[in-house]
């Protein structure tokens, strides 16, 4: 019996995710639609209707709307004569420049690499060993190790003589000094540039769609207006949209109280199981099924709107 009971809530919980689901697309949709309706665009005379009904809402929207925009266009026009703009070289030559410096940095690395696998090398560049700045003598036991050392390093190299590694090595460390600072310079042009040209398209792409941006933005504010309050945005809005605000508020309702079942209800249910209260578990689903019945009939997409008294229904209760 424990068994069947458990496939029984999990058969339920399944139905109620999926109906859940729709009745969530389905708010979705009607507030859609019921914004759309509430706030077509966002000119004067609609600003001024919504507050004759009673919104506070938009007061300055129009004059920010517009402070928004002179903003990005001065912005926009300021970037016209940037610096990172102002280079002959576009961001293809950039990038060609710096494959360029990278390859002749990255060839000179073989050879030092293999300099210095010998972990004295360093050493005798700092000392000066095989020039005339080399101070140790003979007797000195370092003078030996360094003898020692070198031998070693112009093994490495292939019997390259070590004055001759010593002085590639002096000079590939130089290059690869300056070529490493002139890759740092590209690429700090490069990033710089390209921040530049992704904010005029940031900006450009603003404008373009800028009326829409803030139109999307006033419907979310209007969003949060109207979701405080339903039931005196339903009276307000009695004569700019009845039909959509019925159907926003029972969208609403029918997705808050069927998700409130599983609460109430499944959940619940669950704990009795695994506390093997059979009875009450029983009776929990009982009255879900009971519950659940009135707003199973909503989860109809098909059904035609007329079915449905609004008004009846929002005002009933």
């Amino acid at each position: 019996m424990s068994a069947e009971r458990q496939r029984n809530l999990s058969e339920l919980l399944e139905e109620h995710g999926e109906r859940q689901r729709r009745f969530w697309k389905n708010y979705r949709e009607k507030t859609d639609t019921f914004l759309q309706t509430l706030l077509p665009d966002i000119e004067s005379s609609t600003l001024g209707k919504l507050r004759e009904s009673g919104f506070e809402f938009g007061d300055d929207l129009v004059a920010r709307i517009e402070a928004d925009r002179e903003r990005c266009e001065e912005e926009l026009n300021e970037l016209v004569d940037h610096p990172a703009l102002q280079e002959r070289q576009t961001d293809d030559c950039l990038t060609v420049e710096l494959e360029k410096l990278e390859s002749h940095f990255n060839a000179l690395q073989p050879f030092l690499k293999k300099c210095f696998q010998h972990p004295r090398f360093d050493d005798l560049l700092l000392d000066g060993y095989g020039t005339s700045e080399y101070k140790k003598k003979f007797w000195h036991l370092s003078y030996h190790v360094d003898r020692k050392a070198a031998r070693e390093i112009v093994e490495l190299c292939g019997g390259i003589p070590f004055s001759k590694i010593r002085a590639e090595a002096v000079q590939a460390l130089e290059a690869s000094k300056v070529l490493q600072q002139r890759i740092e310079a590209l690429k700090v042009r490069r990033k710089q540039r390209t921040k530049v040209l992704r904010r005029q398209r940031t900006l450009r792409s603003r404008l373009q769609t800028h009326q829409q941006i803030w139109l999307n933005s006033a419907r979310r504010q209007l969003l949060s207006i109207v979701e405080n309050d339903p039931v005196d945005t339903v009276e307000k809005c009695r004569d700019l949209c009845p039909e959509e605000v019925f159907e926003w508020r029972l969208a609403k309702e029918l997705s808050s109280e069927h998700q409130a079942l599983k609460n109430r209800f499944l959940e619940p249910a669950r704990s009795a199981l695994e506390a093997n209260e059979s009875a009450r578990f029983d009776l929990l689903l009982d009255e879900y099924h009971s519950c659940a019945a009135a707003l199973k009939r909503f989860d109809k997409p098909s059904a035609p709107k007329k079915t449905i008294d609004w008004k009846k229904f929002i005002y009933s209760k």
